[in-house]
């Protein structure tokens, strides 16, 4: 069963809420695992064990926090070639995280869905359903992804 792992940090909850919607929404998708962690409980084997990694962090001074920065650093020593990816986060004032978290998920070889979802401060009923479509764009990428591996190897 494909796996959907999301990895988020959060100060004052704002990213808390918007990783809780992505995995509401991803859980949506049948024949879909997820799995909801916080940046710094992350082990190797989560994501070895993932077909897709999203990745959520507010914005600390034009950077994500220091737990994702820990984990961006992290990434290198885990092979991700492949697997399918997307960013998330808010800010307050100027909101760089989504884009450097992205921008790390396609250095290290991931196949990053969209240009992410930004959030400024708490996420309004738009952000959140902004949030639970990229739950269900990841989530139905990988089962069409898995769908089609599947078929290859019948063949």
């Amino acid at each position: 069963m494909p796996k959907v792992l999301i990895l988020y940090d959060t100060s004052t909850g704002n990213t808390g809420q918007m990783a809780r919607a992505v995995a509401e929404e991803a859980k949506s998708v049948e024949g879909v695992e997820v799995v909801l962690k916080r940046a710094g409980e992350a082990q190797r084997d989560d994501l070895d064990g993932a077909d897709a990694i999203v990745l959520g962090s507010p914005t600390h001074n034009t950077q994500p926090s220091r737990a994702m920065r820990r984990l961006l650093a992290d990434l290198s020593k885990v092979p991700l070639k492949d697997k399918m990816g997307a960013a998330f986060g808010s800010y307050g004032w100027s909101g760089e995280a989504v884009g450097i978290i992205a921008r790390a998920l396609k250095d290290q070889g991931v196949r990053v869905i969209g240009e992410g979802v930004r959030v400024r401060r708490a996420p309004d009923a738009e952000g959140l359903a902004r949030c639970r479509e990229l739950g269900r764009a990841v989530a139905e990428n990988i089962t069409t992804i898995g769908r089609q591996k599947d078929a290859s190897e019948k063949n």
